[in-house]
């Protein structure tokens, strides 16, 4: 394949032209091939063979190698390319030779032939995939918490925002439970915040492991958390969590070779038809989350209407 792509590299005028542009395409991008308007390779680099593994044959072979996601974008930009005369660009995700994910950026360029008209299109990509992962790393850390990894306090009242909009939809109506760690600020004194720090991270993976994997749980800052139960309709399934979640704190302590024991507070409220945004959601599990730590702490307590 490799060889026939060479032999057809002399249809390109421009590469007929000087060997000096072949090597200076060869270099200016990690991936570079043509194809003519039918969709036939006239043309691929070398490259592509330690890129994604192959040298392709057609257009439809490049589109293969990319997530299913992306290739009805890449065979628009092919057609666009065509239509408009003018160059295209996109982004996407593929399947390197070594089987990993990579994302490559692409641009489409119309080439005329020596009669003006249009008769190719060339395609030049570069490995973007270190770029993507530090944009990914960054909207991370915008939406979760550094020491935990649980969603943060923006990405929760995101979410809790959407749930509402969608059971006034729906009917079907969600729980929002709110936990403070009872005395975790004398766990920090006494034990020194290393201790605290990991603490806070057993802690967070003993809830999760109460929890099924569409809840969301979030840490909204020091040692308070939330829980959004989607479709739950009543107390008593909401109860059975609440109370899963109260023996598992309560269970021995071993963190850094500290140990102690814990436990938490927390305020539950289910969604009804009074409820007209987050706001007054959170409002009512904070009042809840009150009545608890006036009672005594180490215990759960649900919102009821004065």
């Amino acid at each position: 394949m490799s060889h026939k792509a060479d032999l057809d590299l002399a249809a390109l005028p421009w590469f007929q032209k000087d060997a000096c542009v072949r090597q200076f395409i060869e270099q200016a991008w990690d991936l570079f091939c043509t194809f003519d308007i039918h969709g036939n390779l006239t043309y691929a680099s070398k490259s592509f063979t330690q890129v994604i593994g192959f040298i392709p044959q057609d257009f439809g072979q490049v589109v293969d190698f990319i997530d299913s996601e992306y290739r009805m974008d890449l065979y628009k930009m092919f057609i666009r390319t065509l239509q408009s005369s003018s160059s295209n660009k996109l982004e996407f995700r593929a399947k390197s030779a070594k089987q990993t994910d990579i994302w490559l950026d692409c641009q489409a360029i119309p080439i005329r032939n020596e009669t003006g008209e249009w008769a190719e299109i060339s395609f030049v990509l570069n490995d973007i995939t270190l770029r993507k992962k530090q944009e990914s790393r960054l909207v991370a850390m915008a939406f979760h918490d550094t020491l935990t990894g649980l969603p943060n306090r923006r990405l929760f009242k995101d979410h809790l925002q959407q749930m509402i909009a969608e059971v006034k939809r729906t009917n079907r109506s969600f729980a929002l439970l709110y936990l403070d760690i009872d005395d975790f600020k004398t766990i920090n004194d006494t034990m020194g915040h290393d201790v605290g720090d990991a603490f806070l991270q057993t802690f967070a993976q003993r809830i999760q492991g109460c929890l099924r994997e569409v809840d969301m749980f979030a840490r909204m800052g020091g040692d308070e958390f939330t829980i959004l139960l989607p479709a739950v309709d009543c107390e008593e399934h909401v109860e059975s969590i609440a109370q899963r979640i109260v023996q598992c704190v309560d269970q021995p302590w071993e963190v850094l070779d500290q140990y102690f024991t814990a436990t938490v507070s927390m305020g539950i409220t289910l969604y009804h038809k009074g409820i007209t945004d987050s706001a007054k959601m959170m409002k009512e599990v904070d009042i809840a989350l009150y009545q608890v730590k006036g009672k005594g702490r180490n215990h759960y307590q649900f919102y009821h209407s004065p």
